[in-house]
């Protein structure tokens, strides 16, 4: 089974794919302009491109946290995620009928990979972690973005899905 696990924004999406328990691929989308549509149809597009070249059985996101979760500290930020969301919902259903998008918080993804959380950890220091879970893990140097996806993917292969707060 192929997983892709996505950590979605509209300037910088990390990706990775996992065939069974192991890493296979990971990369970033990005993109600089300044039109919120043609940063979310450059994401979008994107992730199209790597469902046609690794044949995905399962698509994994992290969830969007309205009002003062990590990443979507205001309701411009909070709306864009969503229209990212349903951008790459409407690409699944017109090009990929059979795969879904399913979600998962931050918290139990972090939780699921063993990395530390909880009252007082800063943003900053969070994507540090995360990123110093895949140099252990996979021992490898990737940015937040990457690392994140990587983390995401991580859970998913290696945890039961019951253990999930899925959206």
């Amino acid at each position: 089974m192929k997983i892709l696990s996505l950590d979605l924004s509209t300037k910088s999406s990390g990706w990775a794919v996992f065939e069974n328990d192991n890493l296979i691929d990971y990369g970033c989308i990005t993109s600089s302009s300044t039109d919120l549509i043609k940063r979310i149809q450059i994401m979008t597009n994107g992730i199209k491109e790597i469902l046609e070249k690794y044949e995905i059985n399962k698509i994994i996101a992290e969830e969007v946290r309205p009002q003062g979760g990590f990443g979507a500290g205001n309701i411009q930020t909070h709306r864009a995620l969503m229209w990212l969301q349903a951008s790459i919902a409407f690409m699944l259903y017109d090009n990929f009928k059979k795969l879904t998008l399913d979600f998962i918080y931050p918290s139990s993804w972090r939780a699921d990979c063993g990395i530390k959380q909880g009252r007082g950890t800063k943003r900053e220091s969070q994507k540090e972690l995360d990123i110093q879970f895949v140099k252990e893990k996979f021992n490898i140097d990737v940015n937040d973005d990457i690392a994140d996806a990587i983390g995401i993917g991580y859970a998913q292969v290696h945890t039961s899905e019951a253990n999930y707060d899925w959206a």
